[in-house]
C-alpha cells in the first residue's frame, strides 16, 4: 500500500510472549490507526528491539510498522504523511536528524491551513531573520503558505539566540523554558493539547537518560518528565503526527546507543498508552460540553467549556479577524487554574492573551 515510499520493517522476534507489543502489530495497514515509520532505518531498528518487546497495555488500539522511508529527504516524505493523514493514520516516526521535522507540518499544511506546531527541545532549531536551513526556518520564513502557531518547551537560555526570543513574541508564539516546564509538567498539557503535530527531540532529556546525541549538555527533562508530555500527546485527539529525533548511533559508547534506543521505545510507549485512552471530546462541537460565562473587567466577556469526559477545559477565542481560524483551532485548550484566574481574579492568563492576540 505503501510500497512506493517504505521498505518492509524487520518482524518481531518469534520468541516474544503474547502480551509483547511486537505480537499485536496489525497486518494490514489499511485497519490501523497509529504506523511506525523509520525515518532513519538503523535507528528504527534499534528502537524497535525494545519496543517490541515492550508489553501491550492499549486495549482494542490498532498499530501497524509500516518500515523504513526509501530516500531520506523531506520532499520524498510529505506526500507519504499527506496520504496517512488523509487516511486518518497517526504517523510515529523515528528518526536521527531533526531536518525531517519540516515534512511533517508542510505535510499537515497541504490539508490543513492552519497548523499548530509543538517542537520540544533544548534548543531551538530557528533562524532569527531568514531561512538557513533549520528544522522550524521553513514554518517561520518561507514565502508561500502560511503558518499558524509555535509553540516550544524545553529551551535552555544559555543554548538559545536571544534575538529568537523577539521572534517568538513578535509572532504571538509560546515558549516555555525548562525550568519553568519542570517546575509543573502537568501545567504543559494544555499547550501539548493544542498541537497538530510534534517534534521531540532527545536531547531536552538529561544526558543520563538519553547520552546517544550529538551533543553534551547535562541538563534536561528526566525520563519520567518526558514520558509524561508524549503521554498528553497520544491522549490529545488534535494531535495527528509525532516524530522523535536526535539519536545518534555513531556515539563510540554502544551502551550509551542501546540506551538511548531504549529511552525512544520509552517514549514511544507513552505516546500509545495516551492515545489508546482518547475520549472523544476534542471539542468540535460543543453541543456535549459545560459551558461557562465569565464576564471581566471593562465589558469583555469569555467562555469556557469543561468536557464532562475528562475534565479538561477550553476557552473560546473571540475572533475579530476577517479571517477567522479553523473550527479546530476555534477553542483554545486551557486548565481549570485558567478559568479561575479569569473568573475570579479576573486576570487574563498570559498564554490565552497570547492566543486571543493571534485573532486581534
Amino acid at each position: 500500500m505503501y510500497g512506493n515510499w517504505l521498505k518492509p520493517a524487520p518482524k518481531p522476534d518469534d520468541s516474544f510472549p503474547d502480551y509483547c507489543l511486537g505480537r499485536r502489530l496489525q497486518r494490514d495497514p489499511r485497519t490501523c490507526s497509529i504506523g511506525i515509520i523509520g525515518f532513519d532505518g538503523a535507528i528504527a531498528d534499534r528502537t524497535r528491539q525494545y519496543l517490541y518487546a515492550a508489553a501491550w497495555d492499549f486495549d482494542q488500539l490498532s498499530v501497524a510498522d509500516l518500515g523504513n522511508l526509501r530516500k531520506v529527504t523531506t520532499e520524498f516524505a510529505i506526500p507519504l504523511l499527506r496520504e496517512l493523514h488523509t487516511s486518518n493514520i497517526t504517523p510515529i516516526l523515528l528518526g536521527g536528524s531533526q531536518g525531517l521535522f519540516a515534512s511533517q507540518y508542510l505535510a499537515l499544511n497541504e490539508v490543513n491551513r492552519q497548523v499548530s506546531v509543538l517542537n520540544i527541545d533544548s534548543q531551538v532549531e530557528l533562524t532569527a531573520d531568514d531561512d538557513r536551513g533549520m528544522s522550524l526556518d521553513r514554518l517561520v520564513h518561507r514565502k508561500q503558505g502560511k503558518e499558524f502557531h509555535l509553540t516550544h518547551i524545553g529551551s535552555q537560555q544559555h543554548l538559545v539566540d536571544p534575538a529568537l526570543w523577539r521572534v517568538f513574541d513578535a509572532r504571538n508564539y509560546e515558549y516555555i523554558r525548562l525550568g519553568i516546564a519542570r517546575e509543573a509538567v502537568s501545567e504543559m498539557e494544555p499547550q501539548v493539547r493544542d498541537a497538530d503535530v510534534l517534534g521531540y527531540n532527545i536531547r531536552a532529556l538529561n544526558h543520563h537518560d538519553a547520552p546517544a546525541r550529538n551533543t553534551i549538555q547535562p541538563s534536561g527533562f528526566d525520563l519520567q518528565e518526558a514520558c509524561q508530555l508524549t503521554y498528553y500527546a497520544g491522549n490529545s485527539d488534535k494531535l495527528s503526527s509525532f516524530g522523535l529525533y536526535g539519536l545518534d548511533l555513531k556515539d563510540p559508547n554502544e551502551l550509551n546507543v542501546e540506551l538511548t534506543a531504549a529511552t525512544y521505545a520509552q517514549l514511544i510507549w507513552y505516546f500509545l498508552q495516551g492515545y489508546s485512552r482518547r475520549m472523544g471530546d476534542f471539542p468540535v462541537s460543543t453541543d456535549e460540553m459545560q459551558e461557562y460565562v465569565v464576564d471581566m473587567d471593562g465589558a469583555t466577556r469569555l467562555t469556557f467549556y469543561r468536557s464532562p469526559k475528562t475534565e479538561r477545559w477550553w476557552c473560546a477565542v473571540p475572533q475579530n479577524t476577517e479571517e477567522p481560524a479553523e473550527e479546530r483551532h476555534s477553542l483554545v485548550a486551557c486548565s481549570y487554574q485558567d478559568y479561575l484566574t479569569a473568573s475570579q481574579e479576573q486576570l487574563l492568563p498570559d498564554r490565552l492573551l497570547c492566543a486571543f492576540r493571534r485573532f486581534a
